[in-house]
């Protein structure tokens, strides 16, 4: 990642020897072809090893030893004001490292190549710094349409179709670096909008999520939501200090039940109008059994 105020202008580049990339790489994890833009033989165009900050990584103690992190496709989500997404092809090789059980699925042999790729996702609110849920995998490996993917690279983009978001990606049933061809195809995913990560309570008890102190503007509170039948949820709101404010409380609210993308949150007595409040510092509290919730927002009615 770099960063520039002016992107008319060259952007200041200053590339690294051989043996600055071997010291980078005692405490990194990068590839030992160094620069990276030259794993591809030298008629590939030029591109960037490290260095700029590396923002999208293989993570020590999290990813399996042997993972490579491909074209993430960072985008700006267009439909709400702090939030970045990207979709890194997540690639595990089958050589090179781990023990001799997972070479040998390499072997020219059992025609699988140098291993499969799926898509993950990553989340941000500043494009900055980037939080990766790997599972469920965001597009993974399997049978669609019809063939039986291994490799799968997310298109660039986002189309919303009113409450749908829509995706392409490059599906193919080849491994990476395969010693057999096969076919391949351009897919498209649907899913709910703001449907890319979820804070998900279990069915046989209650959960609980508090926010931290924030202001909002607006007069009314909408969650995108989904409980099924028979899961439910309930907001309260809380002064600065976490005392609940009178009529707004947990259980004043009213059940949250079925499956929404911008439901009105409403309390018994008090409505759904936030009027009063807005400006003011306050937290929220969500109780839930067995939901995914993938968004709130507050908004003008």
């Amino acid at each position: 990642l770099t960063e520039t105020s002016d992107i008319l202008k060259p952007w200041s580049f200053n590339p690294l020897s051989q043996t600055q990339h071997d010291e980078i790489a005692v405490d990194r994890r990068i590839d030992r072809i160094r620069p990276g833009y030259l794993n591809n033989g030298p008629l590939t165009p030029g591109g960037f090893g490290v260095e700029y900050r590396t923002v999208f990584f293989p993570i020590d103690g999290f990813d399996p030893s042997g993972t490579d992190v491909f074209v993430p496709k960072a985008i700006k989500y267009p439909w709400a004001p702090d939030t970045y997404l990207a979709f890194p092809g997540m690639y595990f090789h089958y050589h090179d490292d781990g023990p001799a059980t997972r070479w040998t699925l390499g072997e020219k042999s059992r025609n699988r190549g140098a291993g499969p790729i799926e898509v993950q996702v990553a989340v941000s609110r500043d494009g900055l710094t980037w939080r990766r849920y790997p599972r469920p995998a965001y597009v993974g490996i399997g049978r669609m349409g019809g063939l039986d993917l291994h490799q799968i690279y997310m298109g660039q983009g986002l189309i919303r179709r009113g409450a749908e978001i829509w995706q392409y990606f490059f599906g193919n049933v080849e491994y990476h670096s395969t010693f057999k061809r096969g076919p391949k195809a351009i897919y498209r995913t649907v899913q709910r909008l703001d449907g890319f990560v979820s804070a998900d309570t279990r069915y046989k008890q209650l959960g609980e999520i508090k926010t931290r102190p924030f202001v909002f503007s607006g007069n009314r509170l909408v969650l995108n939501i989904d409980t099924d039948a028979t899961g439910y949820a309930q907001v309260g709101i809380l002064k600065s200090d976490g005392r609940i404010i009178e009529g707004f409380g947990v259980e004043d609210c009213v059940y949250i039940s079925g499956d929404f993308v911008a439901t009105e949150v409403e309390w018994m007595d008090k409505g759904s109008d936030l009027s009063a409040l807005e400006g003011q510092v306050i937290k929220l509290v969500i109780r839930s059994r067995g939901t995914k919730i993938y968004s709130m927002q507050f908004v003008s009615r």
